[in-house]
């Protein structure tokens, strides 16, 4: 069981409640789907008693339009619910020290939880010690390796969509001999959304990949 400090287990629950509501309106902003405006959504995202929660909002980039709106949803859903939206980012794809040093800030600052789009797996240390701090912990986007890193992860199915395109893909090859070049974020890091998307593809190719987390396998 994990240890919470005495002034944060009353806030757990809420800030749970929080940052699921804040997750859902700040995806639907991004066209991720659910309905930002309705009233189960809104409802669930304040604090009790009108307390209100600090959250951080950590995304990969500030400079992806994606991300962009997802920073602007979660800013407007936090007024409307009574939550304090500290956002930070890194300075580009796949910068684990600025994301490090914004959870590490959200923990000192005694914040009740985290939203992340996490840059890579080196992110998820300094996870961990948010979570046995006491805060919670949501994964938007990407999905973090192992899943159990975070508490609730709100994203694409990364696999899924790579194997539907690799079928399209098959389809239209009809038969005919296929070239594949696997074109990623990083050499040198470790991003699900790269694996997952590869091996995806190449499983809806008709190709056996063996082992779905290693590239190239």
């Amino acid at each position: 069981m994990k240890y919470l400090p005495p002034n944060r287990k009353g806030t757990r629950l809420a800030a749970a409640l929080a940052l699921t509501a804040a997750a859902s309106l700040t995806l639907a902003a991004c066209g991720g789907g659910g309905n930002a405006g309705s009233p189960e959504a809104q409802g669930s995202a304040s604090g009790g008693g009108g307390e209100k929660i600090a959250v951080t909002l950590i995304t990969k980039t500030s400079t992806n339009p994606f991300f962009i709106t997802m920073q602007k949803g979660a800013e407007e859903a936090g007024k409307a619910n009574n939550v304090s939206i500290t956002t930070a980012a890194g300075k580009e794809d796949g910068d684990e020290a600025t994301q490090i040093q914004a959870i590490e800030a959200a923990t000192a600052r005694g914040d009740e939880g985290i939203l992340i789009t996490p840059a890579t797996d080196g992110v998820n240390p300094a996870i961990q010690s948010a979570r046995d701090a006491g805060l919670y912990v949501i994964a938007l986007d990407t999905p973090p390796n192992p899943p159990d890193v975070v508490d609730i992860t709100f994203a694409t199915d990364n696999f899924k969509a790579g194997e539907l395109i690799g079928k399209w893909a098959a389809a239209q090859m009809n038969g005919q001999k296929a070239n594949i070049a696997m074109l990623d974020l990083f050499n040198d890091k470790v991003a699900t959304v790269d694996y997952n998307r590869d091996q995806g593809f190449l499983t809806g190719m008709g190709i056996d990949v063996k082992d779905k987390t290693k590239n190239g396998d």
